[in-house]
C-alpha cells in the first residue's frame, strides 16, 4: 500500500471511529434524558406543589455546569467571538429559554398530577411528529411516512392517556400534550437561531432565562417550599447536571458526526428509557393498554425520521 493509500485508509478508519462515538454519545443523552423522568417524579413526590421551585433548581445548575464546557469549547475552537457574536448568541438564546420555560413547567406540572414517568416520556416526545406538520406552515413538504406518523400518533395517545370505554382525558394528560406542543415551538425557535450562534452560549443563555423566569414565580406562589430543597437536592443534581449539562453537551458533540435523521432517532429513545426507568426504580408497571400505546407512538416517531427517496431535493435544470 502505497503513502497515500494509508492516508486514505488512516482518515476512513477515524472517520468510522468518530461516527460510533458520535451515536454512542446520542444513545447516552437517550439513557439520561429518559431516566430524568424518574427525578422528576421523585421531586414532585418529595416537594410537592412546587413545579417553579424544581424547574428554577435544576436549570440554573444546568446552567452552572454548562459554563465551562462553552469555555473549553470555545477554547478548542481557536478564536474568541466579537462581543457582538456573543451578544447575539444570548439574545437568541434568551428568547429560546422564553419558549423553554412553558413546556417546562407544563411537563413538571403532568408529572406532580399523577401521570406515570413513562407516559410522561411518550406523550413529550410527540414533538418528534409535531415538528415536521408545524413545517406546513413554513412551507416545508410531509413524505407519505410523516402523514402515515402524524395519523398513527392520536391512536397511541387515545390507548396512552384514556380509561378503556371512556373518551375522558386527564388533567396530567392535557399537561403533557400541551408540553409537547411547547416543545415544538423551542424546537423550531432552536433551528432558526442555532446555525448563526455558539450553540453552547445560547444553551447557557436559555438555561438561565428559564432559571430566572421560574424563580421570580417560585418566589411569589411557592415562597414557603424553596427552604425544602434540600430534601430533593439529589434529584435535582440529576436533573442540573446530567438531563441539563451532561445530555444537552453530548448532543451538541454527538449530532457533529451524526446524520440528522439518525441523530433524532437515536435521541427519541428517550421515551423508551422513561418507560423501562419508571418500571425498574419506581416500579410503575403499564398496563397492557398503555403498552399498545406506547408502541404506537415510537412506531410513529420512527416513521416520522425515516426519509422517502423523493424526499431529496432534485438539482435544478440549467
Amino acid at each position: 500500500m502505497n503513502a497515500p493509500e494509508q492516508k486514505q485508509c488512516k482518515e476512513n478508519n477515524v472517520s468510522a471511529a468518530k461516527k460510533i462515538r458520535s451515536a454512542a454519545m446520542l444513545f447516552f443523552a437517550a439513557v439520561i434524558w429518559g431516566s430524568a423522568f424518574v427525578a422528576q417524579d421523585r421531586a414532585g413526590d418529595k416537594l410537592a406543589d412546587s413545579v417553579f421551585t424544581i424547574t428554577f433548581s435544576r436549570f440554573l445548575l444546568g446552567g452552572v455546569v454548562l459554563i465551562p464546557f462553552w469555555l473549553i469549547y470555545r477554547k478548542k475552537s481557536g478564536g474568541a467571538r466579537s462581543a457582538r457574536d456573543i451578544r447575539y448568541s444570548i439574545r437568541n438564546g434568551f428568547f429560546c429559554g422564553l419558549a423553554l420555560f412553558a413546556p417546562c413547567v407544563l411537563q413538571q406540572l403532568g408529572i406532580s398530577a399523577g401521570s406515570s414517568s413513562a407516559k410522561a416520556g411518550f406523550i413529550t416526545v410527540l414533538y418528534v411528529v409535531l415538528v415536521p406538520v408545524c413545517g406546513l406552515f413554513m412551507k416545508k413538504k410531509l413524505s407519505p411516512l410523516t402523514w402515515i406518523a402524524v395519523a398513527i400518533a392520536p391512536v397511541g395517545l387515545y390507548f396512552l392517556c384514556m380509561p378503556p370505554g371512556s373518551f375522558r382525558v386527564e388533567t396530567c394528560d392535557l399537561y403533557l400534550i400541551a408540553c409537547a406542543f411547547g416543545y415544538t415551538v423551542q424546537i423550531l425557535f432552536i433551528d432558526r437561531f442555532a446555525p448563526r450562534c455558539d450553540a453552547l452560549l445560547m444553551t447557557v443563555s436559555q438555561f438561565f432565562t428559564v432559571a430566572l423566569f421560574s424563580f421570580i414565580l417560585a418566589v411569589i406562589f411557592e415562597s414557603g417550599t424553596i427552604p425544602g430543597l434540600g430534601t430533593i437536592a439529589k434529584e435535582i443534581v440529576y436533573l442540573g447536571v446530567m438531563s441539563c449539562g451532561v445530555g444537552y453537551t453530548f448532543q451538541v458533540l454527538g449530532q457533529k458526526n451524526t446524520d440528522p435523521t439518525v441523530a433524532s432517532l437515536l435521541m427519541s429513545l428517550e421515551s423508551v428509557f422513561a418507560l423501562i426507568s419508571g418500571a425498574v426504580i419506581l416500579g410503575q408497571t403499564p398496563t397492557p393498554r398503555e403498552l399498545c400505546g406506547c408502541l404506537l407512538m415510537f412506531a410513529a416517531v420512527i416513521l416520522a425520521q425515516i426519509p422517502t427517496p423523493g424526499s431529496k431535493k432534485k438539482p435544478k435544470k440549467n
